[in-house]
């Protein structure tokens, strides 16, 4: 654009210095010049201004756009990024809720067994009990006589399996 500008520019100064090397009118601050001359110069200035300025409006617009358009770019690669941000996020929230949920299935297969161990032993202690218990109403029912009453109802009832 620059280089354009130059010709109209050379051209306004020889149309100023055809102004300011033309014959003086005596007595006057007016001058005479060649009217043709003078005509084709402004006509050659004319002509150059519209080229400059399609020239400056071209060049303005292309600027404009190739601004706009790495802006867009700039704009795209920042949300391309926060979409695989995004992503890689998901991907590992998924695979941390994965295993979370695997070490939570462990842990509550590992309190299942600690439970069914404690039971299972306390299981054998009161069957232990039980069988105590049994043999010692038997020694009790022996040694009282208590089978051979007639008062029923004081019998006490029998814990089978």
């Amino acid at each position: 654009m620059v280089n354009d500008v130059l010709p109209t520019r050379q051209r306004l100064r020889d149309l100023k210095r055809l102004i300011s090397e033309a014959r003086s009118v005596p007595m006057s601050a007016s001058c005479m010049v060649n009217r043709a001359a003078t005509t084709s110069a402004i006509d050659d200035i004319m002509r150059g201004l519209d080229s400059d300025l399609e020239n400056y409006a071209n060049d303005y617009l292309a600027e404009h756009a190739a601004s706009s358009v790495r802006d867009a770019q700039a704009e795209s690669e920042r949300l391309i990024s926060e979409s695989e941000i995004v992503r890689e996020s998901n991907t590992r929230a998924a695979q941390i809720l994965a295993r979370a949920r695997a070490e939570a299935d462990e842990l509550l297969v590992e309190a299942d067994r600690y439970v069914e161990t404690r039971l299972a032993a306390f299981e054998a202690e009161l069957q232990v009990t039980m069988s105590r218990v049994t043999v010692m109403r038997d020694r009790l029912q022996e040694r009282s006589r208590l089978n051979e009453s007639s008062d029923e109802t004081t019998v006490l009832p029998r814990w089978h399996d």
